[in-house]
């Protein structure tokens, strides 16, 4: 059992009605994004800036409660669920 991590179609603002689900490792939010990203590189630009920090709007939840701070540190564990969206206003 690993991590659900869903990443919402927020994500890609040129790509509407993509939205992807899939199983990943890792004991932080990091770490399963970088997961993600070494199998799907392009994602890279979704969801990290230039700095490697989250891109502005990027909004994650664990186990549907939004995490305000320290998102790329938060422990996750076997069984969670790790939520990516993009804040869009309205």
């Amino acid at each position: 059992m690993g991590i659900k991590l869903t990443i919402d179609e927020s994500v890609f603002d040129y790509k509407k009605g993509k939205k992807i689900v899939t199983e990943v490792n890792g004991k932080t939010i990091g770490e399963c994004l970088n997961y993600i990203i070494k199998r799907r590189p392009t994602l890279k630009k979704a969801i990290f800036d230039e700095n490697g920090n989250l891109c502005l709007g990027i909004l994650i939840k664990v186990n549907g409660s939004f995490v305000y701070s320290n998102h790329l540190i938060t422990s996750v564990k076997d069984g969670d669920a790790v939520e990516v969206m993009k804040f869009t206003g309205g």
